[in-house]
């Protein structure tokens, strides 16, 4: 992992928009066995573990962990990270949500992961196009989240870049000016969008919200999904309440945030000016989510099994 950051931190010292520009619109007039010998060289230069097809044209990287973003982000400083995850200078404590969530008491950290795909793709003069994805681990979860969307981290698109250049330098003897500058790739799945109007007897505020933790249940969102509950969020019947305990909770059971699409797609109704799915009183060893408004949103208030 050292070894990595510094050879990222090398190149970003080397890297100029002009070059950055060229890596971008060039294509590269060679037959394409020199071209896809030289991206997966530089890839693997720099994430060492992937997989290749040449048949294909395609070069996938595994998820590397990410050691530093840039000059406000950095990755490594430690004792920033700790005070935004609440644990307290020096490792000897942390916040209430994460104690009670059961989660280490010394230096729990996220982790930041970044994973590429490369592909050489057209035909002669071939094009290479550099696709990346981050994702983010927090404590208490058992698999990190992919960051899509408004979570898409800032150092992304630098670190595509860093790549697009590596494998410029490799086989810039071959290069041609293409027609157009290619963009960086920001690919993501085709999100879900459920119609709000398919949630009947509640109020298009709470139709609203319902269809967002719907949709991010499908995409497996958490970020998304922590912003639909509130922070007092109920989410066990003996458990202290908390809309971050709540998500590693949640996060290290799944089943539970099927449960949730589950308890959703169930049907919904408004019950005391609040909306629960499903409607009426709780059902003893079935779920049930309660939504209600707080200021101008409506928000998940509980969602646990009924006894």
């Amino acid at each position: 992992m050292i070894g990595l950051a510094i050879a990222l931190v090398a190149l970003a010292g080397c890297t100029n928009k002009k070059e950055v520009r060229a890596a971008r619109s060039s294509v590269y007039d060679i037959d394409f066995a020199v071209v896809y010998s030289g991206a997966l060289q530089a890839t693997r230069e720099l994430y060492a573990n992937l997989d290749d097809n040449p048949g294909s044209g395609k070069i996938m990287t595994a998820w590397h962990q990410v050691q530093y973003a840039n000059n406000q982000d950095d990755l490594g400083n430690q004792r920033i990270i700790a005070q935004q995850q609440g644990v307290q200078q020096g490792g000897a404590g942390v916040s209430p949500g994460a104690a009670a969530a059961g989660m280490p008491t010394r230096l729990a950290y996220k982790r930041y992961f970044i994973r590429f795909d490369v592909t050489v793709a057209g035909g002669r003069p071939w094009r290479v196009k550099v696709s990346g994805h981050a994702a983010e681990w927090d404590p208490g979860n058992a698999m990190p989240t992919e960051l899509k969307g408004m979570a898409r981290p800032p150092w992304l698109d630098g670190r595509i870049e860093a790549l697009q250049v590596a494998i410029y330098r490799k086989i810039k003897p071959y290069a041609i000016k293409a027609k157009e500058e290619v963009p960086i790739e920001k690919t993501e799945p085709d999100l879900p969008k459920t119609d709000p109007t398919v949630f009947k007897g509640v109020t298009a505020p709470a139709a609203k919200t319902l269809a967002a933790i719907k949709d991010a249940l499908a995409m497996r969102d958490n970020t998304a999904l922590r912003a639909q509950l509130a922070d007092d969020v109920v989410w066990s019947l003996g458990g202290a309440p908390g809309a971050d305990t709540a998500m590693a909770m949640w996060q290290a059971d799944p089943e539970s945030l099927e449960a949730m699409g589950r308890t959703i797609a169930g049907g919904c109704g408004t019950v005391d000016k609040k909306v629960a799915c499903p409607p009426g009183a709780p059902i003893p060893g079935a779920y049930q989510l309660v939504i209600e408004p707080r200021g101008d949103a409506w928000k998940v208030t509980s969602f646990v099994k009924a006894e």
